[in-house]
């Protein structure tokens, strides 16, 4: 019948059959060339066509997944992968040793060994088994008495923290102690089950203890949160709760209010698999949906508390900030719900209070300067998330109801706050705040203010202004209406009316971008402007605030290059600039960075082809000009000066921002300045390999590609041993191997093949992880590239990974021709390309297998001629050593080695003499010692075996 599909015939299950084997079998090959990810997929392939009659097939393919998870250090999936194909074949040994293996690695000691016992009963003989079993049950005698000193040492700490006889520094002592334990898994159980957690509690809330012991207990429950997920939510349900710890926000105490934020983000972060990380697990997420939501709903109702603190309150928002983008990305589902439950009133409630200059701005809110720039990023990045248009009206709608609740109030200070309420908008989702300006005459009112004889009144709505103009296509408008305004109210007697019409007027004045053809502002008022600004930046008595408005005002100015030159020229400014952004505060971060990328010329410009400038000038277009002193050498110049300054401490400073925006552009300056490799050095010692890897992890992609292509620059020139010591020089490999892709440039490409030669050298464990990251594939690509800068520094790196066995073990078992490559590329006409592929082919033929295969390829014997009479030094005894393996462990090699000149090339070197000749000498006699040995050439008293 049409539509009706027949019966399944035997046929039928035979292809099925062939299919899943065939995926099987291609993973097979995959996982013995260590391309361990993509033997993965056709391993799962294989299981969606292996039906339920191949018990044994499908528990096979589980086991070799599981020995890929095992190669790939992925021991939880391990682990999981070996127990399903356990439930096909129980008492499997294979599964249960890769099991076992897995669990060793997870910290499970116990379970570990039960599994290497029942795998030694099955398999006595197994020599590894054996070890495993000496290994684990020694493990098992050390964890049980490292146990029983921990539980002695917790019983010991808690005493003496409870304890009312203990002095003040042994309790501190006990505290810190306890923190240390609090990091160690066993430490953490003995923890939990010696109810430290409750007396914890009995500290935090007691009025009179040592605040010093409270912030050192709050950084133990920080530990104890962290990475477990039942200890967390048995902590978070039962023994501690949210509120011991949410009511320490109350407290002014910065440190430990900082300390209660990063216990709760370990909380939130273990809870949703985002510990280690680039985001959060959507299955974990799910699964734990309930503590997450409860968490996030009480720290949200909490912002507009009157009770917090002002640096509490602060706090809260910033794991609001880092937090509620990653839980309401689709999927995830806290969108509506945090815009449903008032977050948004609640979030700029604090916003619209300026405790500093607005005195009678009444409110019982604590906040300080930084308040309202943490209010606007956290709103931005709940709008910049929505991803729906229904979901960003919400949010417009409920935003307009706070303000419009404000402007009802009749007191002419609410409407000042209303105002406010709009500034937070325009500095976080620009689109809701500029939507507002333009809706219940704000704009008038606006103008109102600016124009009253009220100086607080002009201070808002010229800060207002400087919002409204941030956004240069929008800008056109308020700029028009406003310039006769800003220009008045620069004339005030008061400094903080002064500078932000001040950063008013420069915002009109840098409208039109970087093309010194098109400038609204003469050369004169540019001038002018920016040496007021010089001197409220420069003037050490001026406020912090005044300080921080002339930064953003030379923000915009600097755009124009004589304003850079000036700025760099004046040594006094630009220490007090980087001085300025040395403090790290959040409301500075925009404009100092915005100077930094000006100053470097870091930004993107567009290139022209000069045959489209042409036709715009035929069609009477008008061409954008660049300024003489952008040129490559006026930017070099003020680089150096920044360096010289120390900008790098600035940068580490102002990279703490959350805003994804503004670490793109602190990456692309590091980027630039990096460039110089003399500068390299003191950047490095200033702090930014490490803040590069921050930016990596949580930048756009455009600011992700420019922190990679930074570590790279730092890779090539400083030792990595210094550049990034320890567990840093595995965190750089993934950002270097990402700039070995097809779509980076070739100096990207170039630069990370440079920095990953450089650390190949390091240990042997860096080189591991390069495989394992991919790496080895990723540079083998760059082997066959025409581009000869590109072919040298693969083949160099190539040369320092060959010192790895895992490596060489992949050439050696390689189907495909990896040897006969490196065989061809001993005799490339580039030098540095030789010496490399010599050097790795040397440590390959110490392997009888490798000389098996050189010797496979016709080619050998004529590229060892010519390697072994090379005139490059390096090269003629790499060659040297390859010829003397290829004696010793090749029979065929041997002989046809000495039947042809080479054997008359090694006898002359072997006579050579001088001290610059006397490795090659050695080399050479140790070749012939082994063909006299095998008895293919005459034994001679000069190299004969005795002499050895």
């Amino acid at each position: 019948m049409p539509g009706v599909a027949g019966p399944v015939t035997m046929d039928d299950n035979k292809s099925k059959t062939k299919d899943f084997i065939s995926y099987k079998q291609d993973g097979n090959a995959l996982f013995k060339n260590s391309k361990y990810r993509e033997a993965l997929d056709l391993y799962s392939e294989a299981l969606k066509l292996a039906g339920g009659e191949h018990t044994s097939d499908r528990a096979a393919i589980l086991k070799n997944q599981a020995a890929c998870y095992l190669k790939l250090e992925d021991y939880r999936q391990c682990a999981a992968v070996a127990s399903q194909a356990l439930e096909l074949t129980p008492n499997d040994p294979k599964a249960l040793f890769r099991r076992c293996q897995a669990l060793e690695k997870l910290g499970k000691v116990d379970e570990a060994y039960k599994d290497v016992r029942l795998v030694a009963h099955m398999e006595p003989g197994d020599v590894q088994v054996r070890e495993a079993v000496v290994r684990l049950a020694k493990q098992l005698e050390e964890l049980s008495t490292k146990q029983a000193n921990t539980d002695q040492k917790v019983t010991d700490m808690m005493k003496y923290l409870s304890g009312g006889e203990t002095d003040a520094e042994k309790r501190r002592q006990a505290a810190s102690n306890l923190v240390v334990l609090a990091r160690e898994k066993s430490g953490a159980e003995r923890l939990m089950d010696k109810r430290a957690p409750e007396q914890f509690v009995k500290i935090l809330k007691d009025k009179n203890a040592d605040p010093e012991v409270k912030l050192t207990v709050v950084r133990a429950l920080a530990e104890l949160f962290k990475g477990d997920i039942p200890r967390c939510r048995e902590l978070l349900r039962n023994r501690i709760g949210l509120p011991p710890l949410a009511d320490l926000f109350c407290l002014p105490n910065e440190a430990l209010v900082n300390a209660v934020s990063v216990a709760i983000e370990n909380s939130l972060r273990t809870l949703s698999g985002w510990i280690d990380k680039e985001k959060p697990d959507k299955a974990l997420v799910k699964a734990n949906w309930e503590d997450i939501d409860y968490t996030m709903t009480y720290l949200t109702n909490l912002v507009d508390r009157a009770v917090l603190s002002a640096a509490g309150r602060n706090a809260i928002v910033d794991v609001l900030v880092k937090n509620l983008p990653e839980y309401m990305s689709p999927g995830m589902g806290w969108t509506e719900e945090f815009i449903v439950k008032d977050g948004i009133a609640k979030l700029l409630a604090p916003a619209i209070v300026q405790p500093d200059d607005c005195k009678r701005i009444q409110s019982s809110l604590a906040v300080t300067n930084e308040t309202r720039v943490h209010v606007a990023l956290a709103l931005h990045k709940v709008y910049d998330d929505l991803d729906s248009d229904r979901k960003r009206n919400l949010f417009r709608e409920k935003a307009e109801a706070f303000v419009q609740g404000l402007l009802r109030d009749p007191d002419p200070f609410t409407k000042m706050q209303a105002i406010l309420a709009v500034i937070t908008l325009l500095q976080g989702p620009f689109d809701v705040g500029n939507f507002l300006l333009g809706s219940q005459n704000i704009l008038e009112m606006l103008f109102v203010m600016a124009t009253s004889d009220d100086t607080e009144h002009q201070m808002i709505a010229a800060e207002a202004i400087v919002q409204a103009a941030s956004k240069k296509d929008k800008a056109a408008a308020i700029i028009g209406s406003a310039m006769d305004i800003l220009q008045r109210l620069i004339k005030s007697p008061d400094d903080k009316v002064k500078v932000r019409a001040l950063v008013g007027l420069c915002k009109a004045g840098s409208s039109r971008g970087v093309d010194s053809s098109n400038k609204p502002l003469d050369k004169e008022t540019a001038k002018a402007l920016s040496e007021t600004c010089f001197t409220f930046l420069s003037n050490s008595t001026k406020d912090f605030d005044l300080r921080r408005w002339a930064a953003e005002g030379l923000a915009y100015l600097s755009l124009d290059a004589d304003v850079k030159e000036a700025l760099v020229a004046d040594r006094a400014v630009l220490r007090s600039l980087i001085d300025l952004g040395k403090t790290g505060n959040q409301n500075i971060t925009y404009g100092v960075v915005s100077l930094f990328v000006n100053l470097t010329n870091s930004y993107d410009k567009p290139e022209i082809e000069p045959e489209m400038k042409e036709l715009a000038k035929f069609a009477k277009q008008h061409v954008p000009i660049d300024d003489p002193k952008d040129a490559p050498e006026y930017v070099q110049k003020r680089i150096t000066a920044l360096v010289e300054e120390g900008v790098g401490s600035a940068l580490v400073a102002v990279s703490q921002t959350e805003s994804k925006g503004l670490k793109e552009s602190i990456a692309r300056v590091l980027n630039v300045l990096l460039e110089n490799k003399e500068h390299r050095g003191l950047l490095v010692q200033q702090g930014v390999a490490k803040v590069l890897l921050k930016l990596w992890q949580g930048g756009t992609e455009r600011g992700k590609e420019c922190a990679c292509q930074a570590l790279s620059r730092i890779g090539i020139t400083i030792n990595p041993e210094i550049a990034f010591p320890g567990q840093r020089s595995w965190e750089v490999l993934r950002p270097i191997l990402s700039m070995l892709k097809e779509e980076k440039n070739a100096l990207q490409n170039f630069e990370a093949l440079l920095a990953l030669t450089n650390l190949a050298q390091m240990s042997e464990s860096v080189r591991q992880r390069i495989v394992k990251e991919g790496g080895l594939s990723m540079v083998e690509h760059y082997l066959y590239e025409d581009h000869d800068m590109l072919k040298r520094a693969a083949t160099q790196c190539i040369c320092n990974l060959m010192l790895c066995k895992e490596v060489q073990e992949v050439y050696i078992i390689s189907e495909a021709d990896r040897i006969k490559l490196l065989l061809l590329y001993c005799v490339d006409e580039d030098p540095d390309v030789s010496k490399s592929a010599c050097g790795a082919l040397a440590m390959l033929a110490e392997d009888p297998r490798a000389c098996k295969k050189i010797i496979q390829y016709p080619v050998w014997l004529d590229v060892m001629k010519e390697i072994s009479v090379s005139e490059d030094a390096d090269i003629r005894l790499r060659g040297l050593y390859i010829i003397s393996s290829l004696i010793r462990n090749n029979d065929q090699a041997a002989e046809a080695i000495t039947s042809c000149e080479l054997l008359e090339i090694l006898m002359a070197t072997s006579q050579l003499i001088g001290q610059d000749n006397a490795k090659a000498r050695d080399v050479a006699m140790s070749a012939l010692k082994a063909a006299a040995k095998k008895k293919i050439i005459a034994p001679n008293p000069i190299y004969d075996e005795e002499d050895e």
